[in-house]
């Protein structure tokens, strides 16, 4: 399997390395023209110490000089603009696959990764991403290429004190390179702090309410604090074990005077080297060395961001949910479950289910929680795949079906109303786009929310959402169900709300349910048993198996596990 690695960033810019390399070999050019005035400056020195200087040959050298400077900073300005173009293209390619990918996966990615866990690989470390590409390849590339054709014309001055310079830099590198073998582990503890305090921080704010009202303040908030304490130690172990290395590369990388000085003095006293290459070799040991500093911070850049790139490569290696290629557009549906098996990682949490749901029926499903009845309707639309068994709509596997004509075959309304920071009207047809101005009212309007929206300032301009309107949990659920309504699938599967209690509310949602439902095949996650009195099937769920499935009068009638529900439901609606 492919690594996670620079070829791979690579790989996911796609067009863009394009740019990329082009601005690598323009931040070369400007490296190297760091060096003509330098080059310009040894001739002249050679003139000043000669016999006859030549000072028209000496202002050309000048001239020489001013053009590199010129060119070097236009070499700059091209490969700055080249690399942050092919930067944030390459962000926005690799932000463009992850959500396209993501879209892919079933829904048990999404309950065993942590928002907090997503939005860092998809925000942070993508971001980060930007820093290496827009400023540090094009850097690598100047501090690599530059010096190495700079040392190429020292070699051909003097061979010998131009390998010397390189002696520092091999000492500040097999430092350095020990140095690095312990960070490693750093960032992977890194990584694993920052999700959990992305993942930490939104538990807070989203709990807020119930923070302030027990008085649990951000250091009290024991997730979060540990979290910080163990972010603070881990930063204090690595700033210990880097520390020392780091410094000895500065010092080596610094230090080139220390070698040129008297290796050169000694040379020139011996007559072996003229005083103009001794005096442009002690210049050069101070240029020279200093080009190679911005390795040092690339390393360390570059494991934090592999690491980063690591998280992107995880996601971007799980396997996409595949669909079939029948886009059969459905009028009637007929629900069956063939001996249905399901499992979370390891646990098998469904067991030999069986049932069929008739086409224009509502089936109630029942039973405490965590006994299977929501993740028994949540695999009609695939939300995640069965192990074994078949689920079929009129006689064909759900699998069989593309994913297009799967969603159009039903409507859903959860327990947790989902509204987008959007207008009233775009939350309405965010399930049918070509929805007409008269099909929302009319939707609406069956929902028994109309009037409500209409009592609105904007009416169904309204922005909802974090930034607009706040509405109630009963409102919200009413606005899913007008969602539903204006879809006008065949298949309806229902998670019926246990806490807008308030006789208003529950009466208009029983009334907007008796517009959704009509002619509809119904899957109703039922927690109110007096809801679903006149469901056509009512399925009793326990530790993953149906255990008892007939009417609610059937069901009263063979004194089972309904009817002791049944029995506590009504005693509590009495204490009422």
């Amino acid at each position: 399997m492919e690594k996670a690695s620079v070829g791979y960033l690579f790989k996911l810019a796609g067009k863009s390395s394009i740019l990329l390399l082009f601005s690598a070999i323009f931040s070369i050019i400007s490296g190297i023209m760091d060096f003509v005035p330098l080059v310009m400056l040894y001739r002249v020195l050679m003139f000043l110490f000669g016999d006859q200087p030549n000072i028209d040959l000496a202002r050309q050298y000048a001239i020489y000089a001013g053009i590199a400077i010129i060119v070097k900073f236009l070499a700059m300005l091209i490969s700055g603009s080249l690399s942050h173009i092919g930067a944030f293209n390459t962000l926005y390619e690799i932000r463009k696959q992850l959500s396209i990918h993501i879209a892919t996966l079933n829904l048990g990615f999404f309950t065993k990764t942590t928002s907090g866990k997503l939005k860092k690989t998809i925000i942070e470390d993508t971001e980060r991403i930007e820093q290496m590409l827009a400023h540090q390849v094009p850097d690598l590339a100047k501090a690599l290429v530059a010096p190495l054709l700079m040392f190429g014309y020292l070699c051909t001055l003097h061979v010998g004190l131009a390998l010397f310079l390189l002696l520092p830099i091999v000492l500040g590198l097999a430092i350095m390179a020990f140095g690095m073998r312990f960070s490693s582990r750093y960032m992977a503890w890194y990584q694993k702090l920052v999700a959990q305090l992305n993942s930490s921080i939104m538990q807070f704010i989203n709990g807020m309410n119930v923070m302030k009202s027990f008085n649990v303040t951000a250091k009290g908030f024991k997730q979060y604090s540990d979290t910080v304490e163990e972010y603070h130690e881990m930063w204090t172990q690595c700033s210990k074990v880097q520390s020392w290395p780091y410094s000895m590369f500065l010092i080596m990388i610094e230090s080139g005077l220390l070698f040129s000085f008297p290796l050169g003095g000694w040379m020139y006293l011996q007559g072996s080297v003229d005083l103009p290459t001794y005096l442009f070799f002690l210049i050069m040991s101070i240029v020279f060395l200093s080009s190679f500093k911005s390795l040092s911070g690339f390393m360390v850049a570059i494991t934090q961001i592999l690491s980063g790139t690591e998280k992107i490569k995880d996601i971007m290696d799980l396997p996409q949910q595949h669909f079939g290629q029948t886009n059969q557009v459905l009028d009637q549906v007929e629900v069956a479950f063939e001996h249905v098996h399901f499992s979370y990682e390891e646990d098998e949490v469904l067991h030999d289910v069986s049932l069929t749901i008739p086409p224009n029926t509502l089936t109630a499903f029942v039973g405490v929680s965590g006994s299977g009845k929501s993740t028994t309707a949540q695999l009609v639309p695939r939300f995640w795949d069965i192990q074994k068994g078949q689920i079929r709509l009129n006689g064909h596997s759900i699998s069989d079906f593309d994913e297009p004509s799967l969603m159009e075959s039903m409507s859903f309304v959860f327990q947790d109303a989902f509204m987008l920071s959007d207008t009233i009207r775009m939350n309405i047809s965010v399930g049918k786009d070509s929805a007409t101005e008269e099909e929302i009212h009319a939707a609406a309007e069956a929902a028994q929310i109309h009037d409500f929206i209409m009592s609105l300032p904007d009416g169904y301009d309204t922005v909802m959402g974090e930034a607009g309107i706040k509405m109630s949990g009963g409102e919200k659920q009413r606005i899913c169900i007008a969602r539903a309504i204006l879809k006008n699938a065949p298949l309806v599967i229902f998670d019926e709300a246990t806490s807008f209690t308030d006789i208003e509310n529950e009466r208009k949602i029983q009334l907007a349910l008796n517009e959704l439902l009509q002619n509809k095949t119904t899957i109703m996650i039922a927690h109110r048993l007096n809801t679903i009195k006149h469901a056509d099937q009512i399925c009793i769920f326990d530790q993953g198996r149906i255990v008892e499935r007939g009417t609610h009068e059937e069901l009263l009638l063979r004194k089972g596990t309904y009817a002791k529900l049944w029995a506590i439901y009504a005693e509590e609606g009495q204490h009422d």
